[in-house]
């Protein structure tokens, strides 16, 4: 179903099941079909799942302008008081984790939980605070301009990058086929998103229960930053998939799944 959020822009929210709600939010130029196991599962454990699409993504409207990190969780915050009065359990992977904390400061009461999959939710690239990766400045233009200039391509490219093992070519394509409702302006909006991200300074407002499951060996969000994590938020769960990279629901989706379950409230 689509859930209008401001005039003229609606975002798109796929809705299984019956019980206590789950939110799920993709990653970077992805969409609700990348939960599509999941979704099941939870199903079958009595859970409903509220599957969001981010703005440009998926059957989302895909409005050239505004994709900041606050834009993006207004859009979650308004699709999840629409479609349900209880506090939900949030879930986002990479991206979405990202966006996922920032709707838990900006909306706390809208939330039970919060789950971070392959994501600290907090940054993506070396900063103030933050000491791991690179700057967004030594690696972002470069990925911008590939992006503008050959989505297919640099999409493929960042795709297999994020494999703790080499992926096979049919699961590559399979996932770039994902990815190819999200346009190349709202792609490298996003993107930027992602990378200059900085939510250091916002962590000690951060009150909802929280949960990370991160891949030992996952190129983007390092089991370094999860630690890191660990080490400012009092309480949290964090489950560490051995032999895993940045797609758990794909490289360890037995392993992944059983998580998943295992920090459901």
């Amino acid at each position: 179903m689509h859930i209008e959020v401001e005039p003229g822009i609606s975002i798109y929210a796929q809705v299984v099941g019956t019980g206590p709600p789950v939110v799920l939010l993709h990653g970077w130029a992805f969409d609700h079909r990348i939960w599509d196991r999941q979704i099941r599962v939870l199903a079958e454990s009595r859970r409903s799942t509220i599957a969001v699409d981010l703005r440009g993504h998926g059957r989302s409207d895909r409005p050239y302008g505004d994709y900041s990190l606050e834009r993006l969780a207004e859009d979650v915050i308004t699709v999840v008081g629409k479609l349900t009065d209880e506090p939900a359990i949030l879930v986002g992977w990479s991206l979405g984790g990202v966006t996922a904390l920032r709707a838990a400061l900006q909306a706390p009461e809208r939330l039970a939980k919060l789950v971070l999959v392959s994501s600290n939710g907090v940054a993506a690239s070396r900063q103030d605070g933050y000491p791991f990766g690179y700057p967004a400045s030594t690696h972002l233009p470069a990925l911008r301009s590939a992006e503008l200039a050959d989505r297919l391509g640099a999409r493929r490219r960042l795709i297999r990058s994020g494999f703790a093992t080499e992926p096979a070519d049919a699961v590559v394509e399979h996932l770039l086929q994902q990815t190819l409702d999200t346009p190349s302006w709202a792609g490298a909006a996003t993107l930027t998103t992602l990378l200059e991200a900085d939510q250091v300074a916002d962590l000690p407002r951060l009150v909802v229960p929280t949960a990370q499951i991160i891949g030992a060996e996952d190129p983007i969000f390092s089991r370094r930053g999860a630690a890191w994590l660990a080490e400012r938020v009092a309480g949290i769960e964090q489950i560490v998939l051995d032999g895993c990279g940045h797609y758990p629901m794909i490289e360890a989706p037995d392993a992944f799944d059983a998580a998943l379950l295992e920090v459901m409230p």
